[in-house]
Parts: structure tokens; C-alpha cells; sequence
């Protein structure tokens, strides 16, 4: 498994830039395969669930859709506006700092955010929300470009990222990058105390 970085998660100012264009964010960002969301609310206790860095609400909304009551909580203003007009119930807050206010979820997932997640306070903020039995679910969506189209993407990281080393090459694998995220994910989750071994599904 990795060991934790000394920066866990990559700066605020990331995740929050999303907000520049809230609408195309959502139409261009993949949804996830409807068995996921079912392994997801057949998995918790309920179907009182909290979305972690929701966006504009995409994994909600697909939530709502199999019958799940989902409150949102995102960084961004502008993210979550969408998200409002989309039907999604959303706070924003820092997730680390946010105030649930003696609420508490059958489960917290995070789909494709939880990197932006300090790996170790969020744990421990999702343990004191979950009820009894309730699940912490972080997933991602792994992409695969074709190979000339991800050696192009390198070229342009290499460019406008110069300090992030690792965009700047082209993956056998795809899941290989995600690995990392997995990892860190289960690493704070065991050094939060508040959760037993992290399952991979």
C-alpha cells in the first residue's frame, strides 16, 4: 500500500475551479454504471445518504433515482447552485469542517472527490455521521483514453502542470493512477480508527 504524502490532497484551489463552468462540468463528467449504485444503497443500513463533494450533483441524482433521500455537501457555491436546480439538496462547506448539525447517514459515499478529501479527517468526520451499520463508500471512474489521445493528454500535462510529474506519463494501465487514490483512501480510513479493514469492491 502507498504511504501517505506529506500534502494528502491536492490544493483547494483544484476542486474548487470546477465552478468556472458548473454547466458543462456536468454534462461532460461520466455518470457511473447503475450496479454501483445499487452495491452502494443495497450496502448501508438505509437510504439516508450523504454525497461528499457533490458537484453538481451527479452521483445524487442518480441516488434519488433508486429511491435514496441524499443531502449534498460541496466547496463550491457555484457547483451546488446547479446542483439546487437539479433537485439536489446541497451545504457548502469544506467537508473536513462542515457542521452536520446532529444529523446522521445510513452511508457517505464520495464519487470521484474524495482525493480532495484530507484522507484522515474525513474518516473521522464520516464515522461520527454514519448510523450504526452505515458505510463509508469512496469510488472513482477510471478512464481510458485511446493511446495516441492519453499521449497527447501527457504532452499537455507536462506543459501546464510541470510540477505534477505524475500526469505527465502515459499509463499502461489506467487503474495503475487510481491506485494511489484507493490507497490513500483505505491508509486514512486505518488511521482514523473509526472503521475496520477497508474492503476493495
Amino acid at each position: 500500500m502507498p504511504t501517505l504524502a506529506p500534502h494528502p490532497h491536492p490544493p483547494r484551489l483544484w476542486p474548487e475551479s470546477f465552478g468556472v463552468d458548473a454547466e458543462r462540468y456536468d454534462r461532460v463528467r461520466p455518470r457511473y454504471p447503475d450496479a454501483l449504485i445499487r452495491t452502494v444503497v443495497e450496502a448501508g443500513p438505509g437510504n439516508h445518504i450523504l454525497d461528499v463533494g457533490c458537484g453538481t450533483g451527479i452521483v445524487s441524482r442518480q441516488l434519488q433515482a433508486a429511491g435514496c433521500d441524499v443531502l449534498g455537501v460541496d466547496v463550491d457555491e457555484r457547483m451546488a447552485e446547479f446542483a439546487r436546480r437539479t433537485g439536489v439538496e446541497v451545504e457548502v462547506s469544506p467537508f473536513e469542517s462542515w457542521d452536520p448539525d446532529g444529523r446522521t447517514f445510513d452511508a457517505v459515499v464520495a464519487g470521484m472527490t474524495w482525493h480532495w478529501i484530507d484522507p484522515v479527517a474525513g474518516a473521522v468526520k464520516a464515522a461520527e455521521v454514519l448510523e450504526p451499520g452505515g458505510r463509508l463508500t469512496v469510488f472513482w471512474n477510471v478512464f481510458q483514453p485511446p493511446s495516441e489521445l492519453a499521449k497527447a493528454f501527457a504532452a499537455v500535462y507536462r506543459e501546464v502542470l510541470p510540477d505534477r510529474p505524475a500526469y505527465h506519463r502515459v499509463s499502461a494501465s489506467p487503474l495503475d493512477a487510481y491506485l494511489a487514490f484507493l490507497g490513500k483512501a483505505a491508509d486514512g480510513m486505518r488511521e482514523s480508527g473509526a472503521f475496520g479493514e477497508p474492503e476493495r469492491w
